[in-house]
């Protein structure tokens, strides 16, 4: 990616504008389109769901009580179907 400055960012800021998405440049058109990346915290998913909410609450508690496995430990209570 690269970031556009000055004069750049101003020349595409008109175009989109002005409504316009395609751009002609040495004979190859190029079609501009917005990208937005929705970033939200942990938090913020924490506090919109709420099933997520519990199992982070019950995976702490679960921590706190030793309730812990290694990897293998979970592949085998899945392969014997305890999981």
């Amino acid at each position: 990616m690269r970031k556009l400055n000055g004069f750049e960012t101003e020349l595409i800021k008109s175009i989109i504008h002005d409504g316009q998405s395609l751009v002609e440049m040495n004979g190859k058109k190029y079609y501009l389109t917005l990208i937005e990346e929705v970033q939200t915290t942990v938090q913020e998913d924490v506090d919109a769901d709420s099933e997520l909410k519990q199992k982070l609450l019950q995976a702490k508690k679960d921590i706190l009580d030793g309730k812990v496995y290694s990897t293998d430990e979970v592949l085998e209570m899945i392969d014997q179907g305890e999981l």
